[in-house]
């Protein structure tokens, strides 16, 4: 968790707005055709591990799918099926311990807006937390760079915009605090 809460907010590079193939033709100029195979073995992973896991029956098999990607899980977590965790960026969410995510959550660790928008919107990639003992509801959307804290739980179908402070109610669209918990 260390790690994850000394990442700050960044930039993302400029060829991550690109298509693919601009994206592999500048890494491939950049850092030679070697850097291309590596990238394609490591989008063709995190991707499909992720599908994989959202779809495996198991949590203990999700969980280590997740693992292996580079998302930091601590332990006794629940991730429900159709759990949906950053897919370029993974080593940028972090789980706490005793966590449950119920199922059908998007977590986002990074934007990438349009092209036709990159003048009003930014494009960044920040660390997203869930905290020991959070519970997630399902459906909820999480965006990228924020704080749910101990103990909080997240209404099912909310939209997370806002850091969530520890043992409170959030629940809405945008999630707003409710109320907080007598834990």
């Amino acid at each position: 968790m260390k790690a994850c809460l000394e990442q700050k907010r960044q930039p993302l590079p400029n060829y991550q707005s690109k298509n693919l193939f601009q994206t592999l033709r500048q890494s491939a100029k950049t850092h030679g055709y070697r850097s291309v195979l590596w990238f394609g073995i490591i989008r063709w992973k995190d991707h499909h591990f992720n599908q994989w896991a959202s779809r495996c029956a198991w949590n203990r098999l999700r969980i280590r799918l997740q693992r292996w990607r580079g998302v930091d899980i601590g332990k006794n977590v629940h991730i429900g099926p159709g759990c949906t965790l950053d897919y370029p960026y993974p080593y940028f969410v972090h789980i706490g311990e005793g966590a449950s995510l119920a199922g059908n959550d998007y977590v986002l660790a990074h934007s990438t807006p349009m092209e036709y928008h990159t003048q009003c919107v930014e494009s960044f990639v920040a660390p997203t937390i869930i905290g020991p003992h959070a519970w997630v509801g399902i459906n909820v959307t999480i965006l990228p760079g924020i704080t749910i804290g101990e103990g909080a739980i997240v209404a099912a179908g909310s939209v997370v915009t806002h850091d969530v402070p520890p043992r409170t109610l959030a629940a809405g669209v945008p999630a707003r605090i409710v109320k907080p918990l007598a834990l």
